[in-house]
């Protein structure tokens, strides 16, 4: 039991290292919280701040995501694992500490990101396959609406779809559970999308990598 706990600390606390606003305090850059979307992830990274400064955010956002499920619950513990859970329980419940922990990050106030990118690496550790057909969902419909907040909640929603229908165990799975969990997430997160949209002021992305209304 104290396995699990640690390393649910562990990732929690490893999501709450915010990619934005850790380049913002060492770059001496503005807060992404008080710009554009006041978002801290790479969507308002690129909107506010360019390219360069997007990819910081966005390669730190996922790579803890990845290293959550991987490094962190993989981690040979001393005396023997538990056996209270199955390993692929165990990823999927630090992925969703390092979620939470980008939503909730103690180290900046409890005020984070969408949780996006970090969800991008939890799930390439977790099902390389149901990231792959998630991110075709994205693109697809990206490319189609310009929206991107709404193709980040369509790439969730197709990754719970998949994840229920192809996984093993269908819906009581570790990762069906978690894929759901996670769509439901990022929905609640996408809220103030889903409200511009409705009014029509959303941000729209154009092939040539700019945002407009």
């Amino acid at each position: 039991m104290l396995e699990i706990i640690v390393k649910l600390l562990i990732s929690y606390l490893l999501g709450s290292l915010m990619g934005g606003l850790v380049l913002g305090k060492v770059l001496g850059g503005t807060d992404l919280r008080t710009v554009g979307s006041e978002s801290a992830g790479a969507t308002n990274a690129l909107r506010t701040h360019g390219k360069g400064f997007a990819a910081g955010v966005f390669a730190i956002d996922i790579l803890k995501g990845f290293a959550a499920v991987t490094v962190v619950a993989g981690f040979v513990w001393p005396g023997g694992s538990t056996e209270l859970i199955s390993p692929l329980a165990l990823s999927a419940a630090c992925g969703v500490a390092a979620v939470l922990g980008h939503l909730y990050p103690v180290f900046f106030g409890f005020r984070g990101g969408k949780g996006v990118a970090t969800l991008l690496g939890t799930m390439l550790g977790l099902s390389p396959l149901i990231l792959g057909l998630s991110l075709v969902a994205w693109v697809i419909i990206l490319l189609t609406s310009g929206y991107v907040g709404l193709a980040s909640i369509g790439a969730g929603v197709a990754a719970a779809l998949v994840a229920i229908f192809w996984s093993p165990g269908s819906l009581t799975s570790p990762i069906s559970l978690f894929c759901l969990l996670m769509a439901a997430l990022v929905i609640y997160t996408h809220r103030a999308n889903i409200q511009r949209l409705r009014e029509g002021s959303e941000y729209k992305f154009d092939v040539w990598g700019r945002f407009r209304k």
